[in-house]
């Protein structure tokens, strides 16, 4: 439980996701706009899932660098293995 705070603490997306939402709950008292939250708020959001697409493909690209070359069995015990 802990691990996954600490983990969730020093995650970018999380960290933006956090710095986002305080920007559209006070950047009024900032001297923001109301457009001008939603702007800075849209584009946090485009990174975060920018950043969950690139995080996608670089944990597909290293299960399938990890399983070519085996046999099936060989690849069942890896992703086996990885489930624990």
């Amino acid at each position: 439980m802990l691990e996954s705070v600490k983990d969730a603490f020093t995650s970018k997306k999380f960290l933006a996701t956090v710095i986002g939402a305080l920007v559209v709950a006070v950047g009024q008292a900032l001297g923001l706009s109301e457009d001008q939250s939603l702007k800075i708020s849209g584009m946090i959001i485009a990174y975060v899932v920018g950043q969950g697409v690139a995080d996608h493909g670089k944990e597909t690209a290293k299960i399938q660098a990890k399983l070519d070359g085996k046999s099936a069995a060989e690849k069942a015990a890896a992703l086996e293995s990885d489930l624990k």
